[in-house]
């Protein structure tokens, strides 16, 4: 019985070419597991296969049996399969600028605040600007007040606006 195949060590996704020469037997049995699943497959008694080889633990073993007489023998050969490497997407704007991850989240930010109705946005403002006089009154508790009047200011011109 003889028994090969053309690339001991190859990438997840990548092909390999398994030759045998089993002449005299009466069956012949592929078995494939790549750690996570085993297959069995019948074979003719000479010839060859391809297989893709995906997924795997790191190696595939792969074991031919051939049967004569009520006997059988078998042989194993393995194949180390390397998992590709995996790249991080990128993002990229209209104009073929690469966006980092703050200026992706600043611009997905922009993009919420638009479709946001107008009253809601009103309100955002005043929530945000009313935080900053909290934070500045309580470092310097003289601008608090003034601090107030201008967001006082700022809700009346909201007001005589529309």
């Amino acid at each position: 019985m003889t028994f090969d195949v053309d690339r001991t060590v190859v990438n997840e996704g990548d092909i390999v070419e398994v030759r045998w020469d089993c002449t005299g037997a009466e069956r012949v049995e592929l078995k494939i597991d790549n750690g996570f699943k085993a297959s069995v497959i019948e074979l003719d008694i000479t010839g060859t296969k391809r297989f893709r080889l995906n997924r795997s633990k790191g190696r595939t073993s792969l074991t031919i049996t051939a049967w004569k007489d009520g006997h059988h023998g078998s042989k194993t050969l393995k194949v180390r399969v390397k998992e590709i490497p995996v790249t991080q997407a990128e993002t990229v704007d209209d104009k073929g600028r690469h966006v980092g991850s703050l200026q992706e989240q600043w611009q997905l930010l922009r993009q919420r605040w638009k479709a946001m109705p107008s009253d809601k946005r009103i309100a955002s403002r005043v929530s945000l600007i009313l935080c900053g006089i909290l934070l500045v009154g309580m470092l310097i508790p003289s601008l608090f007040m003034i601090g107030l009047l201008g967001l006082l200011i700022y809700l009346a011109y909201v007001v005589l606006k529309r």
